[in-house]
């Protein structure tokens, strides 16, 4: 078993593509299920933070796994404000992730299947970091966002649908601190494939002359 999670790391293209299995179905088929409990998400990102990590350098998976244990503990227990830290402190370390994989893609000297992959992965995590920071700020900030308590998993497509800035208007940011995530998300999302995508061109064409 052991050996087998090994190998998964130490193969950067496996890896990368389980993580992108992992995003993709988190993203565009854990909202369709209607859960009842927040368990298969939690351990689908948990896994997600796993396979990020291990893209990036073995300590990461390491500092990973500690960062989920202590989540999942701190969501049982009743101290409010150690569940916000641990939020945050996961947050945080999503950010790094991310700032990681794009540092990695801007590294690339060529392009490769590989590199596209990282940047798709990338535009995912993205998604993810967003999804728990709007879900921070629900938490904190009762009312933020229009869901009842069951329906928490309408933060995924409201997060995707706000960084692409198509903004149906179906839902919509309902306080000061929500309304300001939502334009650091449609920025954000805006410049990580401006940026992205230019590099990515710019070496292909590079090549190619």
């Amino acid at each position: 078993m052991l050996a087998s999670i090994k190998k998964v790391i130490d193969d950067r293209g496996l890896t990368a593509v389980l993580l992108l299995v992992a995003l993709a179905f988190f993203v565009f088929v854990i909202p369709t299920l209607n859960l009842e409990t927040t368990l298969l998400p939690i351990l689908l990102i948990s896994f997600i933070i796993f396979l990020a990590a291990s893209t990036i350098s073995r300590k990461l998976v390491f500092l990973g796994i500690v960062l989920i244990v202590i989540e999942v503990a701190m969501r049982t227990t009743d101290f409010i404000y150690l569940n916000y830290l641990t939020m945050v402190t996961t947050n945080l370390f999503i950010i790094y992730i991310v700032a990681r994989v794009i540092g990695a893609i801007m590294a690339e000297k060529s392009v490769s299947l590989f590199t596209i992959l990282e940047a798709v992965n990338g535009y995912l995590l993205l998604g993810i970091l967003f999804f728990s920071m709007v879900g921070f700020v629900q938490r904190v900030f009762p009312g933020s966002y229009p869901f009842a308590e069951g329906e928490k998993m309408n933060l995924v497509y409201y997060t995707m649908i706000t960084m692409t800035t198509v903004g149906y208007g179906d839902i919509s940011p309902q306080l000061p601190v929500a309304k300001s995530l939502s334009m650091i998300m449609a920025i954000t999302g805006q410049f990580y494939i401006a940026v992205v995508v230019a590099v990515i061109v710019g070496k292909y064409a590079s090549k190619q002359g």
